[in-house]
């Protein structure tokens, strides 16, 4: 049986968002029977506003750490194909996971060649609607190429035109709007929590923000707003109470995707006696800062859109590696990180592609070392990893 839902590590915090979390695929279930349709997405580049502004429920499909949904996957895909992308489908197919049985349409963004894959097996195998992406590789953070913005903009006109035929509703400006202004609302407390970690004596947890983070790709938009203005009114009311420095060695985690309930790494970590405190992933604080600017909500806001989806961290296989390599290193010199561990899934070659720049302009610049682990969903390499990390923290200095 699949897992639907996240083991939080502070109850006491997140009890609340806990006890939605848990209730989230009832309300999904009352929705559809109203009439209300569920449009799942995987990539973050796909705007989630459209899909609101449609009056449909957004999910973004980020499961992941689970042998069942991969090995269900490998119909379709070879076993050479990451266990991300195996479980996209595996999911779909083995209908445990409410989640992704409950998905009226899907939303693709063509990232990689095993994403476009997966649209052509969602649509014709399982009978769902779905409405591709496209997404320029050319990330140009001085704007030097228009064609790439004037492309991006005409996908996502395209995309809305279709999400609008699909939906019944009509999209409006005014309805873009309204969600930008709700996901940026969003976008704004998640930061906050992100930045706890940069002290030595942080209220919450990173591990405990990605937790919170994972948990906003299920429960509907408005009500996490609300969860997420509890959590943050509960810490700077308590933050007086400070608790004790954290002495653990403090890393980053940089890489691939890590899916809800992919925790085998994060967890050999924690046990070896370090604590993450920063990362650079897409499911993480990746693309959680940039907010759509105000020109874009007071003007056209496809062009704000674009601007904000397009111009954000670029994803590796998108060009502009400086502009990657910056924000790591940024990172890595705000919250103090004395080591990064970079998480590969296996076969996901545009992220492993991206290591030795990042080892090198990091150790370079900071004197920070790096740790490349490459693994998958098994539990077989778990012993091999844990010996990689001590040893690891060793080298930094850290206790194991």
């Amino acid at each position: 049986m699949t897992k639907t839902t996240i083991d939080f590590n502070n109850k006491t915090l997140l009890g609340s968002l806990s006890t939605r979390l848990e209730q989230e695929p009832a309300r999904i279930a009352e929705a559809k029977r109203l009439g209300k349709k569920v449009v799942g997405y995987f990539c973050p580049h796909v705007p989630e506003e459209l899909i609101l502004a449609a009056g449909m429920l957004p999910v973004r499909l980020a499961f992941g750490g689970e042998l069942e949904p991969v090995a269900a996957g490998e119909d379709f895909l070879k076993s050479y194909s990451c266990s991300f992308a195996r479980s996209c489908l595996g999911y779909r197919k083995l209908a445990e996971n409410s989640y992704y049985a409950d998905i009226d349409a899907l939303c693709v963004a063509y990232t990689c060649d095993c994403m476009r894959r997966i649209q052509e097996y969602w649509e014709n195998y399982f009978g769902v609607p779905t409405f591709s992406l496209g997404v320029t590789q050319t990330h140009d953070r001085f704007r030097s190429k228009p064609h790439a913005i004037e492309y991006f903009k005409n996908e996502l006109n395209l995309l809305r035109r279709k999400l609008a035929d699909f939906s019944g509703n009509k999209i409006s400006d005014s309805d873009i709007r309204k969600a930008i202004a709700l996901c940026n609302k969003i976008r704004e407390k998640l930061w906050l929590l992100y930045e706890y970690p940069r002290n030595m004596q942080p209220p919450i947890d990173w591990r405990d923000v990605l937790d919170i983070t994972h948990s906003g790709f299920l429960v509907e938009r408005t009500d996490f707003l609300h969860e997420l203005e509890m959590i943050v009114k509960d810490l700077q009311k308590n933050k007086s109470g400070k608790k004790p420095p954290d002495t653990r060695p403090r890393l980053m985690i940089a890489g691939s995707i890590i899916g809800i309930g992919d925790h085998k790494v994060l967890d050999i970590i924690k046990q070896a006696g370090a604590n993450v405190v920063a990362d650079s992933t897409c499911t993480g604080s990746m693309f959680s800062r940039k907010r759509v600017s105000l020109p874009g909500i007071i003007g056209n806001p496809i062009d704000g859109l674009a601007e904000r989806y397009l111009y954000n961290i670029p994803c590796p296989f998108m060009t502009d590696l400086p502009k990657r390599l910056n924000r790591i290193i940024r990172i890595a010199r705000d919250y103090s990180v004395q080591g990064l561990v970079y998480y590969n899934l296996k076969y996901c070659d545009i992220w492993r592609a991206e290591f030795k720049f990042i080892k090198d302009t990091l150790y370079k610049e900071l004197s920070v070392p790096s740790l490349l682990i490459e693994t998958d969903y098994s539990p077989t390499d778990v012993g091999t990893i844990r010996t990689k990390v001590e040893a690891f923290l060793e080298m930094i200095g850290g206790q194991v």
